[in-house]
């Protein structure tokens, strides 16, 4: 099962899942819920150590590791504490970390249920993350100066979405786009260069439903949803 796959599932079913363990992004903190205080036993730790997974950078991480623990208080392990009686917890002093990882950051600028992400379990390591997905925010208007990167995007133009798309080189394909005179002026997108091709086509299917949802029709230079040639 692909990781958007898992998070679409996730999505349909979270109102039957309330008590599952779960995480709210703050402006520098998190909030874990009640079940969550109780599964990860919270209560136990005095601090919160942050991290990614190895094949991850800053720029383009989706998954965020926490890890509860007693040790020394520092950059990335950061201060927990209960809410009133025993209610849920918070972690504080995460404004660093947060502005280094990309996709936490353009999160942080969305409604709060949307900032609500239910936390899993990697077996594998023995720990708890949770998954932001990617998030395309890092804008650009000077097209001579976008990078050779893979990349999840949008275009766009006047503030309107006109394409959503993913590619192995943004430069590339936006010069194309420039050719075939598709109309933007300005692209949105998100770096994804430790992500496969699958994975990126997964992630770009995954924006198109959500614009179709919202807005209940394609972007008008989408003639097709994800995962097919348009």
């Amino acid at each position: 099962m692909t990781q958007i796959t898992k998070l679409k599932r996730l999505e349909r079913k979270s109102h039957y899942m309330m008590d599952k363990p779960s995480v709210t992004l703050k402006k520098g903190s998190l909030y874990f819920s009640s079940s969550a205080v109780d599964i990860l036993e919270i209560g136990k730790y005095s601090n919160c150590y942050i991290s990614i997974p190895d094949n991850s950078t800053p720029e383009d991480a989706i998954d965020i590791f926490v890890d509860f623990n007693n040790d020394p208080a520092s950059v990335t392990n950061s201060p927990c504490k209960l809410g009133k009686r025993g209610v849920g917890a918070n972690v504080s002093q995460l404004g660093t970390v947060f502005n280094q990882l990309n996709n936490v950051k353009a999160l942080l600028t969305k409604q709060k249920n949307e900032r609500r992400i239910f936390l899993e379990k990697d077996n594998t390591i023995n720990k708890w993350f949770f998954r932001v997905g990617p998030q395309p925010s890092l804008k650009i208007r000077d097209f001579s100066k976008i990078d050779e990167c893979s990349a999840l995007y949008f275009l766009s133009i006047k503030g309107t979405t006109t394409r959503i798309g993913e590619t192995s080189n943004l430069k590339r394909r936006i010069t194309e786009y420039k050719r075939d005179e598709i109309p933007f002026d300005e692209v949105m997108y998100c770096r994804m260069d430790s992500f496969s091709d699958s994975e990126r086509k997964d992630w770009e299917s995954y924006h198109i439903d959500r614009y179709v949802r919202d807005k209940g029709v394609l972007p008008p230079y989408n003639f097709q949803n994800g995962r097919q040639v348009n």
